[in-house]
């Protein structure tokens, strides 16, 4: 598995998706490769590599509730695919490569 740096994944995290918006920006220091991802609910291909970044529309509410996926190339920064989705990458606490990107009201309940 390949991680980025903490920095790097925090400032495209911000980019991408944590200045539309409230809410808490997640993103996943594990580098998704090429091929098929879950993205929420759906599975998309994959054609580089790329950070998810998810947004938590309502942070501390119960799931189903809406929330932003990012698919961002890990390499130039650019934003691959973006869907709505009502469900957390997983149900409970992220795994231990998740950090914070965005948390303007210190609302963060998932990340590690």
């Amino acid at each position: 598995m390949v991680l980025v740096d903490e920095a790097v994944a925090v400032d495209l995290g911000a980019r991408s998706l944590g200045a539309s918006g409230a809410g808490v920006v997640y993103v996943d220091r594990a580098v998704r490769e090429p091929g098929d991802v879950v993205v929420g609910p759906r599975t998309f291909s994959l054609t580089r590599p790329a950070l998810m970044v998810f947004r938590d529309e309502m942070p501390g509410a119960n799931w189903m509730h809406p929330c932003t996926y990012a698919l961002v190339d890990a390499q130039t920064g650019e934003s691959v695919l973006t869907v709505s989705a009502d469900r957390p990458p997983v149900f409970g606490r992220l795994p231990g490569t998740w950090v914070v990107a965005v948390d303007p009201q210190g609302r963060a309940d998932l990340a590690p």
